[in-house]
């Protein structure tokens, strides 16, 4: 089957049905192959609903989680985001149709130049990668309208919550035990809000 039907069928199948999902942001699944994301190895992987774990314990997330990530953070055409782990820049290019500006962090070199071969292949110009410590975040670019943490973590860092805009909003996985929830953490003034948008499964 050509890569062009496995494509349409991968975002029939998983990302169409998703509650909420927006015709903008399906057109945006619609333009991108997910195969010219994937790094060698996994490639025949690029269609699966699963989550893959690569040598280094980083994972590529699921494409129904890519989707609920992009859907969730609800980006404007004017904001500005930070992504921290670039993995395979295929979220990076799906937030490029909705803002103004994508600022990957990776300091992974070999996901790094993956990613941005991708973005390059697509003609993507509105995503720019920073070799960095995921930590760290960007503060040099800072303050963000939003923030992305690709991966799942114990706890939001605070450096990283301290780069987000006034009215900023930033998307973690956040691992609590054996207990995996999506959250939606909001700033406003000095005062964090945190909101649980759904339960999420990773690979250990």
């Amino acid at each position: 089957m050509a890569e062009a039907t496995l494509n349409k069928n991968m975002i029939e199948g998983q990302i169409k049905p998703i509650n909420g999902m927006t015709e903008k942001l399906l057109s945006a699944f619609y333009s991108l192959d997910r195969n010219d994301f994937m790094p060698e190895g996994v490639k025949e992987m690029s269609y699966v609903e699963k989550n893959i774990i690569l040598q280094d314990k980083r994972t590529i997330l699921k494409p129904s989680l890519i989707a609920q990530i992009a859907l969730s953070i609800n980006l404007k055409a004017n904001e500005n985001v930070l992504i921290l782990g670039a993995t395979t820049g295929y979220l990076s290019a799906i937030l490029s149709h909705q803002a103004e500006t994508v600022i990957v962090v990776e300091e992974n070199e070999q996901l790094l130049n993956n990613s941005e071969n991708a973005i390059k292949k697509n003609n993507i110009n509105n995503v720019v990668f920073i070799k960095n410590e995921i930590v760290k975040g960007y503060n040099e670019q800072s303050p963000f309208n939003a923030i992305i943490i690709e991966g799942a973590i114990q706890e939001v860092p605070l450096n990283i919550i301290d780069q987000l805009d006034e009215e900023g909003r930033l998307f973690a996985i956040v691992q609590e035990g054996e207990i995996c929830s999506a959250k939606l953490f909001k700033k406003n003034g000095r005062s964090i809000s945190e909101q649980k948008l759904f339960n999420c499964k990773l690979p250990k």
